[in-house]
């Protein structure tokens, strides 16, 4: 599989021209919406349908314009699950698997309570938002509902890690709180839905959310809405997250709005208690999670077939790319009141990366993360994976998503200033669905490989790619040559064929022109 410059083109025109025109159904989110979308659920239940969240709930055509308070929940011991004796092992991804299927339960039982929205779930975090009551005259009602949320949510999940398997799933929780404008769309297909939330409070909470000190952590806006002193720092962000909110009794006690919606012991106990029936029930212990190998290509992967007891495990690349700047160009459109033409561009950006990553070179979207997508390609046969092949791969596929969003740039109006950063590494990994049962249960694909990809993505610029040390260490020499010190810059489609064309050469200090055989580890 290749890049083509006009297969890319075409696909970039076909998408605009379907995609959402600048005169987007923008609609604000006020107690007139609520009416409305209530009558609206109503009929629907009466032909059948269900009533839908939120986010769920909007027309690829439509956005909407709402103000809210994001609530980012992070797993801080999440990375320590997945190792068992300084490995991943077969043990180690069923624990932490089964670990995020009882966590992400009990964050939903808790979200009914204050009818938070959730967003996603993207292996240890989660994201929510509370959208209710409307109106910038309930903004204090919103931030300390949004709080209560956060307080029960970790105070769940550490009850039922601590209850579950003699603590076996026991994690510290931290949490990032911030609140402001942001708007919501919905991009994806029926069978893979992608709500998100485009504007700055989501990735600001995510940020706070950041850090290995657990509590809750809120920006000054919050403490803006919510009338309490506000932090004055040089580094406002660094000093936000740093400063973990009080608990009860302590700085909130004058706030009675939260501490009336703070849920009792007894409450939390309870959805503990459900959430763990729940995960008796779907799981029951970590055997239950079964893995066989997918035979490459990914692209094949149906993760409808996907659950606990049909679960992937296989050496394979993740690869993360994120478009850097976009936060940046969202506020700007907002202010400018250029939603239709954001709107727009970000459907045919995601639908191009997807392409790009699926029909180009057979890989496997597993979801959009905003505007990061995170896919897996994998090389090889039913038996094994051929780990020096499916870097290779990986690298010209991330070669081809530089090439398709530069294309996206020469096309779309308004991104000029946008870069991609891409993010590499293989290792060991399972993907599976997990969560609740039918179409709101999760994609997910866990690993350090997972994780290392990411964390290279959010660490490089819009120009760069970094491969991880494991995939360095399969690729042939063709390959590391590009990468100085782990990082190329401005890796396109003609570079790496470039350099995969020509002749190998071998740079003093290189140990060998052969890549290391791949090892799945011990089980």
């Amino acid at each position: 599989m290749s890049w083509s410059r006009q297969t890319s083109l075409q696909r970039i025109r076909a998408f605009r021209a379907t995609a959402p025109a600048a005169t987007i159904n923008l609609r604000n989110f006020d107690q007139g919406f609520v009416v409305a979308r209530h009558a609206a659920n109503q009929t629907k239940m009466k032909h059948g349908g269900k009533s839908e969240p939120l986010i769920f709930d909007v027309p690829p055509d439509a956005a909407i314009l709402l103000d809210g308070v994001h609530v980012y929940i992070q797993m801080l011991d999440f990375g320590d699950a997945m190792i068992e004796r300084e490995r991943e092992t077969e043990a180690s991804h069923r624990r932490v698997l089964s670990m995020l299927h009882l966590n992400y339960t009990a964050c939903d039982q808790v979200a009914e309570e204050f009818e938070a929205q959730r967003v996603d779930f993207h292996g240890s975090r989660m994201h929510a938002v509370i959208i209710s009551p409307p109106g910038a005259e309930n903004a204090k009602e919103r931030a300390a509902r949004a709080l209560a949320f956060a307080d029960a949510a970790k105070r769940a999940i550490e009850e039922v890690g601590r209850t579950t398997e003699n603590g076996r799933y026991s994690t510290r929780i931290r949490v990032g709180v911030d609140s402001g404008s942001a708007v919501a769309v919905n991009s994806g297909s029926k069978d893979e839905r992608e709500p998100l939330f485009l504007g700055a409070p989501a990735n600001y909470a995510a940020k706070l959310a950041e850090g290995d000190e657990d509590g809750i952590f809120m920006s000054n806006q919050v403490r803006r809405d919510l009338g309490v002193q506000e932090i004055v720092s040089h580094d406002i962000l660094y000093s936000e997250r740093h400063t973990a909110a009080p608990t009860v009794g302590t700085g909130f006690a004058t706030n009675l709005s939260y501490l009336a919606k703070r849920l009792s012991d007894a409450d939390i106990t309870k959805a503990a208690m459900s959430a763990k029936s729940r995960f008796v029930l779907d799981v029951g212990t970590d055997a239950s999670f079964s893995f066989h190998r997918h035979t490459p290509p990914l692209k094949s992967i149906d993760f409808s077939l996907l659950m606990p007891s049909n679960s992937i495990r296989m050496g394979l690349v993740s690869i993360f790319g994120d478009v850097d700047g976009f936060t940046k160009y969202v506020d700007e459109c907002i202010a400018q009141g250029r939603i239709g033409e954001m709107v727009s561009n970000l459907h045919v950006i995601r639908s191009e990366l997807a392409a790009t990553l699926s029909d180009d070179f057979d890989g496997r979207k597993v979801r959009f993360i905003g505007d990061c997508v995170h896919g897996l390609l994998a090389a090889g046969t039913a038996f094994e994976t051929d780990a020096s092949a499916s870097v290779v791969a990986a690298v010209k596929a991330a070669g081809g998503i530089r090439s398709s969003f530069e294309l996206c740039k020469q096309e779309l109006d308004g991104i000029d200033g946008l870069g991609i950063a891409i993010g590499l590494e293989f290792g060991e990994t399972p993907i599976t669905r997990i969560g609740i049962r039918g179409d709101r249960s999760v994609r997910c694909s866990v690993s350090r490989a997972v994780s290392k990809s990411e964390e290279l993505q959010r660490d490089c610029t819009g120009e760069q790619t970094a491969l991880g040390p494991t995939a360095l260490g399969h690729a042939p020499i063709g390959v590391r040559s590009l990468f100085e010190d782990g990082v190329a810059w401005n890796l396109d489609a003609s570079s790496v064929v470039e350099h995969l064309s020509a002749p190998p050469t071998v740079k003093s200090g290189d140990v060998s022109a052969t890549a290391a055989p791949y090892s799945s580890g011990e089980r």
